[in-house]
């Protein structure tokens, strides 16, 4: 009817102008989203290739350290004041997004430049660290021989003299003796700078024991001979000769004269007592009063007196074979003319005069 107001109909048009509002939000809303996801894109883009960047290709490396407990924001300063790590990569955000801050590991380094941030993260969390090539020559004695350790690892000569003289650290090594002469392996080694005395050490002597096992182990307790005495006749060897095929020839010099009862009369183990190993010995020299002059003493001394190589080794527990030779003298040549009877020892002795 005219005049009369439909029910509801103020109500739809609200509705309507409800919805319009709705749609309109929904498209701002629509909008925003589209241009955060943009803007997030564009960061997270330009994050991944600042994090993929290096500082310096043409960039000279460099040794870092990395100290016990010190967190990744130090870390990272220092390789930032170092010329290593641009400011402006995120280094630290990545790390604690991916958990890898918490996984560095302390030591030294040899970092670059020329690496991106990612690769420098994943060097100091896969704990690839600086690694020293040290060479150990045959018949060092242990103080020279932790000598060239302390030069070649960067470590203070007293602290491998401290670990070395740790007897309860010694015994947990399981070595039948009271020191680690003769137990320090001949070898070229890789270690980690920085690595501990105790490490090292440690490492060396294990290199060492690994060759008494299988057959040589069966060798040494068919001499009668115990690990200790092995070694201690194979640094007398390596101490006497540096000419392979003389070695167990005199190994059996020292094996019959064993057998015998008599007196070693080995030159080197004087000199050792003298702390002149290598040296010349005068005929004084052979009165001094220590276990470890064979020519006061009879069988072998207390312990090695030197590191003896595997050739030196294996002599000691394979003396020549049918050899019955008692003597020899030095050439001076590095060579030995070898004797069964003092008559025809003296004689050597009088033509190398």
């Amino acid at each position: 009817m005219p005049g009369h107001r439909m029910p509801g109909h103020r109500k739809t048009g609200r509705r309507m102008a409800d919805a319009g509002g709705a749609t309109r939000t929904r498209g701002w809303i629509g909008l925003i989203f589209v241009l955060l996801t943009m803007l997030l894109g564009g960061y997270l883009a330009n994050a991944w290739h600042l994090l993929g960047r290096p500082l310096d290709r043409q960039g000279a490396a460099q040794v870092v350290e990395v100290k016990p407990g010190e967190s990744l924001e130090k870390i990272r300063r220092c390789l930032i004041a170092d010329g290593l790590l641009s400011s402006k990569a995120p280094l630290l955000q990545w790390a604690r997004l991916t958990g890898r801050d918490r996984r560095v590991r302390s030591g030294f380094y040899e970092l670059s430049p020329a690496q991106s941030p990612r690769e420098i993260m994943e060097v100091l969390v896969r704990g690839q660290m600086l690694q020293v090539r040290v060479t150990i020559r045959e018949g060092l004695t242990l103080s020279q021989t932790i000598a060239c350790l302390a030069e070649a690892l960067e470590e203070p000569y007293e602290s491998f003299q401290e670990a070395a003289s740790d007897s309860i650290w010694m015994r947990s090594l399981a070595i039948p003796a009271a020191s680690l002469e003769g137990y320090l392996y001949p070898e070229t080694y890789q270690f980690e700078l920085g690595a501990s005395p105790r490490t090292v050490l440690g490492a060396m002597v294990h290199a060492c024991l690994d060759w008494f096992v299988g057959e040589r182990q069966r060798q040494a307790d068919s001499l009668g001979l115990s690990l200790h005495q092995v070694l201690t006749m194979a640094s007398i060897i390596e101490a006497e000769t540096a000419v392979s095929d003389e070695r167990p020839r005199i190994s059996a010099v020292y094996h019959n004269r064993l057998r015998r009862g008599w007196l070693l009369q080995a030159d080197p183990t004087v000199a050792y007592a003298l702390g002149r190993i290598g040296e010349r010995l005068w005929q004084r020299d052979l009165e001094v009063d220590s276990p470890y002059n064979t020519y006061k003493y009879k069988g072998l001394p207390p312990g090695p007196i030197c590191s003896p190589g595997l050739e030196s080794i294996d002599a000691a527990l394979q003396p020549l074979e049918g050899c019955r030779d008692l003597y020899f003298v030095a050439r001076g040549d590095r060579t030995h003319v070898f004797s069964r009877t003092l008559k025809a020892h003296n004689r050597a002795k009088h033509s190398l005069r």
